[in-house]
């Protein structure tokens, strides 16, 4: 008998509308013992997650965006655990990186038939995330963007154009890899560990989830009409060819702020999170979680 625990953000998409007479329909009840549980607020997921690896399951199933995924998938890391995604988010990005479909029908067949794929896990100060992080830019885009309350693609443009108009970047940081180190005053610092932030929109299309290494994108200070080209150029995926753009891949990184503000704060798979340390730690750890693909 295999286990499956599916973890439903109720928020997410149709994530309401799924429950288990639903999904049981999917699966021989012969073969399959059908467990779903619901995530109500921040975090919860990952208790659920957390008591579902220590109960024996075999496959756990995030059904929610990628800040579920990253909440269930973090209890994953190293272990036998096979994970399922059900995209239901705004964005996507981790599902679209691994081209899980959408369709309710073909992501259960994924699940129950899917090849299994080990890929890297990417850490910031000891926490998994597993598409992206980034200081700067960004981080003001996911703020705008959920302060709006709504979670489709125009309400990103949105937040997107709202950002361009109120954001300012004024705080160098120090950045070291490679046995380089150097200064920035980034419009944005991104490291990727997938192709697609979402809405298959991406900044490391040549990105790889089994490389064993990060992307990592800075982008220098910009004015307003160069951030508008930025945009541009990202939607028609030709923003290799913007000068003020760098690229590296990196198995491991520091960065370290210069100012002494206190209200600083980083995202991770399209989630905010207060950052406490001056210091920030960014590595990769090769085929670390188990995950069920087409």
């Amino acid at each position: 008998m295999i286990k499956v625990h599916f973890i439903i953000n109720p928020i997410a998409g149709k994530g309401s509308a799924l429950d288990e007479k639903a999904l049981s329909g999917y699966f021989d009840s012969a073969a399959y013992e059908i467990t779903v549980k619901t995530s109500n607020y921040a975090g919860h997921a990952t208790k659920l997650a957390k008591e579902s690896v220590e109960s024996g399951v075999d496959v756990l199933v995030a059904c929610g965006g990628d800040g579920t995924i990253n909440e269930v998938a973090s209890c994953l890391v190293h272990t036998p655990v096979l994970l399922g995604i059900v995209p239901m988010g705004s964005g996507n990005g981790l599902a679209e990186s691994l081209k899980i479909p959408r369709r309710l029908k073909a992501v259960m067949e994924t699940i129950k038939k899917g090849r299994v794929s080990r890929i890297d896990v990417a850490m910031v100060n000891g926490k998994p995330f597993f598409s992206n992080m980034g200081i700067g830019f960004d981080v003001k885009v996911i703020s705008n963007y959920n302060a709006g309350g709504q979670r489709r693609f125009w309400a990103y443009v949105k937040a997107v154009v709202r950002s361009i108009r109120d954001f300012s970047s004024k705080e160098r940081i120090k950045v070291e890899f490679d046995q380089k180190t150097f200064k920035t005053n980034p419009f944005m610092f991104f490291v990727s560990n997938s192709k697609v932030m979402g809405y298959d929109i991406s900044l490391t299309r040549m990105a790889s989830l089994q490389d064993g290494l990060l992307d990592v994108v800075i982008i220098e200070n910009l004015t307003k009409g160069e951030i508008l080209i930025l945009g541009l150029f990202m939607l028609l995926r030709l923003n290799q060819y913007l000068k003020k753009i760098q690229y590296f891949k990196v198995k491991e990184l520091k960065f370290s702020f210069e100012g002494q503000g206190k209200e600083r704060f980083m995202q991770t798979d399209g989630e905010l999170h207060h950052l406490e340390d001056r210091q920030v730690s960014v590595s990769v750890e090769e085929g670390a979680l188990n995950v069920l693909v087409p």
